[in-house]
């Protein structure tokens, strides 16, 4: 037989797994909640204010264009 202690941790560890279960099942179902990208009293001009993203074709001139890879020969066919 298993001790008293032993079976309540384990049947403490298989609720908390599947509560866990459950929590992530219902949080897939209903998706994340709507929430306001500029809360009440924002100001865009204020010196704390999030800056705006650089456009992306500044950025996509930074990348580095690669050489081509050299074809492979194809493999030589075994004599019959």
């Amino acid at each position: 037989m298993v001790s008293n202690t032993t079976q309540s941790e384990r049947i403490r560890k298989r609720k908390a797994t599947t509560n866990g279960k459950r929590n992530k099942r219902d949080r897939r179902a209903h998706g994340t909640p709507a929430f306001a990208i500029h809360p009440e009293g924002y100001d865009a001009k204020a010196a704390d204010a999030k800056k705006p993203e650089a456009p992306k074709a500044a950025v996509a001139s930074k990348v580095v264009k690669k050489a081509p890879k050299a074809a492979k020969k194809p493999a030589a066919k075994p004599a019959k």
